[in-house]
This record gives C-alpha cells, sequence and structure tokens, in this order.
C-alpha cells in the first residue's frame, strides 16, 4: 500500500511542480542563489512528507556539529535510494548533491536537483568526473555545501568501500571543512524490499569537522582513507540503534 502511495504522490508532485518551475526560473534569472534557497525549502518538504507515508522513523544526531558560518563538504557512506531523501530533509545548510548521470533521466527530481545546482557524475568517464569535481570546488567558492558519497555507488554492506580520493580535493581546494556523514538502514526501506516499501528505522548523523589543514602531512595524503575511517566507527556504534 505504501508504495501506491508513494507512486501517486510522486505524480502529484510533479504535476504540481510545473507551475514551481517557471517561478524558480524567473528568480533566478534574478538571483541564482534566492531560487536554490527557495528550492530547498521545497524539497525538504517534499522529501520529509516522503518519509513520512514511508513509515520511516528517522533519528537525525550530530546537527550540532555542522558549522553555521561557512559551507562545507558533507562525505557520506551510502546504502539506499532513501539516502538522500534524508540527508536533504536535515542539512542545515544550501547543499548541492553530487549524483549520478543517471537521475539525470528522471522526470521532476532532475529538475528540481537543476535549481540546487547538483551535479552529475559519469562514473564511467576521468574526465568528466574531474570536471564536476572543478565545479563542486567552484560551488564552495560561492559558498555552498557539497554532498557527495565517496565509495561512488550504493553498499549495504557492513564494510565501506574505499573512499575515492579524488573526491577529497572539493574540501581542499574548496578550503573547506568535512563533516563525515554516516546513514544507517536505509536499504531497508525499499532497496532490500523491492519492489515494496516497508516501514522502518533509519538513521543519520552529522560527525565532529575535519579540517584538512588541520591534519598532518602523512594523514591529508590519504584524507579519503581517514574520512572512511571516521565514518566506520560511526556506523559501527549506530547500527545498533536501529536494529
Amino acid at each position: 500500500m505504501r508504495t501506491i502511495i508513494i507512486l501517486i504522490l510522486y505524480v502529484v508532485i510533479s504535476i504540481l511542480s510545473i507551475p514551481m518551475y517557471l517561478v524558480e526560473a524567473i528568480v533566478r534569472l534574478f538571483n541564482k542563489k534566492a531560487a536554490a534557497h527557495m528550492a530547498q525549502v521545497i524539497v525538504k518538504g517534499a522529501f520529509n512528507l516522503v518519509m513520512f507515508v514511508s513509515g520511516c522513523q528517522k533519528t537525525i544526531l550530530g546537527k550540532e556539529n555542522i558549522p553555521a558560518d561557512t559551507p562545507v563538504m558533507y562525505a557520506a557512506n551510502h546504502r539506499s535510494f532513501y539516502d538522500i531523501i534524508l540527508a536533504y530533509a536535515t542539512v542545515p545548510n544550501q547543499t548541492a548533491f553530487i549524483s549520478k548521470m543517471e537521475i539525470k533521466k528522471m522526470p521532476c527530481v532532475a529538475q528540481w536537483m537543476y535549481f540546487l545546482n547538483c551535479l552529475f557524475m559519469d562514473r564511467g568517464d576521468v574526465k568528466q568526473n574531474l570536471n564536476v569535481i572543478l565545479s563542486a570546488i567552484s560551488l564552495v567558492k560561492e559558498g555552498y555545501s557539497i554532498y557527495i558519497a565517496p565509495e561512488g555507488t550504493r553498499n549495504a554492506t557492513d564494510t565501506l568501500l574505499e573512499f575515492k580520493e579524488g573526491s577529497m580535493k572539493i574540501a581542499t581546494k574548496g578550503k573547506c571543512p568535512i563533516i563525515p556523514v554516516c546513514l544507517c538502514n536505509t536499504e531497508n526501506i525499499f532497496e532490500n524490499n523491492l519492489p515494496w516499501i516497508k516501514r522502518g528505522k533509519i538513521l543519520i548523523e552529522y560527525g565532529k569537522p575535519i579540517y584538512p589543514d588541520d591534519l598532518d602531512k602523512e594523514t591529508k595524503k590519504q584524507l579519503g582513507a581517514y574520512v572512511r575511517e571516521q565514518i566506520d566507527a560511526m556506523y559501527k556504534e549506530n547500527v545498533k540503534k536501529v536494529m
């Protein structure tokens, strides 16, 4: 039943979004940041509604760790499509997500991501990936936070994949702190029950900021591995809370 309701909700939101696209486009002509802020408010509301209908019992930890006066790079483990729904509903600052290219084909979702200044990465194209990283660095310098999953793909096992070191350049070149983000149990809402959506507990924790310039030389060289260690420790502690 939840799956059917979510599909109906998706259609309704898509229809209601059509006039909002025009408003967003007009505002964007005059003030790109104002358009992005308006889009984020709308998307947050829609995603919170999706989680409510899906029966998500969400736990949010560590939002106080996110600096209020500077953009950040969120580095997260990636377990499910619901990761993005939970993360976008809870990030407190203006944030652009880096997503896989396939999401660009999704009606409604892709259009709102455009208004949010999100970036799309083609995992099979190294040159395109580099351009995305450079675009993300530029967004950080403009005051936007960036959310990326350095594993590069969904991974619902209890062992994190290796983090792609190139993604860390967003923080080192953009001169912003890294917020490690731990997600737990999101895969049990949808992916583990395909094609059905099941209610359940999900958790997101925002860890303490990591300032790359404060790290020693060797740690900075393996920054991705260091961030992965922080998230891995958070995951091992948090997974017990959603059992």
